[in-house]
């Protein structure tokens, strides 16, 4: 009877091995070439963006790989990481480093450039007038230039439920500026929610799909973002303001705001990073993110990696700002 309980309990062992491919996944492997083949493979299969980027990943793979061996130090393999990530040039790519700077993949976030091209202070300062008014978490500014409205907007999220109560003290406005110049995303789902008061009729905005599996072509079907009316119509003349700080949500309230026949957007390009992006742990504890999806605007192109453009290019320079002059909202309220 004892041999007979053994043997079960040496069954019963080599069954359990037997089963742990089946039951547990391999932990990925903290060594250099583990590492960059990992995070290479994640890119290649759950990253949406590569054609409208313009980058070949294979490419990349072969340029860089060989530069990673069993004696690769950690340093060695974070500037070898970022200057592969630099070809995405992707506002929603990054690279995480404990205890160091976030690298960002686009070169415009990255290094700051033209970043001191925006001062919300310097406008409330010298073109609003002071009773003007903050909500939704201080992410909403706005007052009146004159007889017109204004509205900073600096992420999207809850500050969207004020809308209502922004419009309704605009109810008097010759029109309004939208300034979406700095904004740094958030959801975009708030924005979509509470448009309706923007418009009179139903619109198309964009469609997505998103990846859901390791091929090339592994998608979900795509669907359609629309926003329809909601409230009192909002039909005075608007404004919009963009740069190249303009992301993500952002970009997206830009195409919601681009559907309106009342709209003239100037400034500058958005950055052109619209889809959603994940998060991803490497084995040594790197955190990075990439982006899982595509998105095409209501008239069928992809604005990804290019920038939704205005119809009236205005850049600020430093020179003007140190002047304490925004030409670029200038020239917005000459629009009215």
């Amino acid at each position: 009877m004892k041999k007979y309980k053994i043997a079960l309990l040496s069954l019963s062992i080599l069954v359990l091995l037997g089963c742990e491919e089946t039951f547990f996944e391999a932990e990925p492997e903290n060594h250099p070439e583990a590492l960059f083949e990992n995070f290479w493979t994640t890119f290649n299969t759950d990253y949406a963006s590569f054609e409208e980027r313009g980058v070949d990943w294979l490419e990349q793979q072969q340029i860089y790989r060989p530069q990673v061996n069993a004696s690769t130090t950690s340093d060695e393999l974070l500037i070898i990481l970022k200057k592969m990530l630099r070809t995405l040039n992707d506002g929603h790519v990054d690279l995480t480093i404990p205890n160091s700077d976030i690298f960002y993949s686009n070169i415009i976030i990255d290094q700051r450039i033209d970043d001191e091209l925006f001062d919300l202070d310097l406008i409330k300062r010298n073109y609003l007038q002071e009773d003007f008014k903050q909500n939704g978490y201080d992410l909403n500014i706005y007052g009146m230039m004159g007889s017109i409205g204004y509205w900073h907007v600096d992420a999207i999220g809850q500050n969207m439920l004020e809308i209502d109560e922004i419009l309704n003290y605009f109810s008097a406005a010759d029109g309004l500026i939208v300034d979406l110049r700095h904004n740094k995303g958030g959801n975009f789902t708030y924005a979509f929610s509470e448009f309706g008061r923007f418009t009179n009729e139903k619109h198309l905005v964009f469609r997505s799909k998103t990846k859901n599996g390791t091929d090339p072509d592994d998608y979900t079907d795509w669907h359609d973002w629309d926003i329809s009316p909601a409230g009192e119509y909002f039909d005075k003349p608007i404004v919009l303001l963009t740069d190249r700080y303009t992301i993500s949500a952002g970009e997206r309230m830009v195409m919601a705001f681009k559907t309106l026949p009342n709209l003239i957007h100037v400034g500058d390009t958005t950055n052109g990073a619209f889809a959603t992006k994940i998060g991803k742990e490497l084995a040594n504890g790197w955190f990075y993110s990439l982006v899982t999806q595509k998105i095409q605007f209501k008239d069928g192109i992809s604005y990804e990696g290019i920038g939704m453009p205005p119809d009236v290019y205005v850049k600020n320079t430093l020179e003007e700002m140190a002047n304490g002059q925004d030409k670029t909202l200038e020239k917005a309220l000459s629009q009215f």
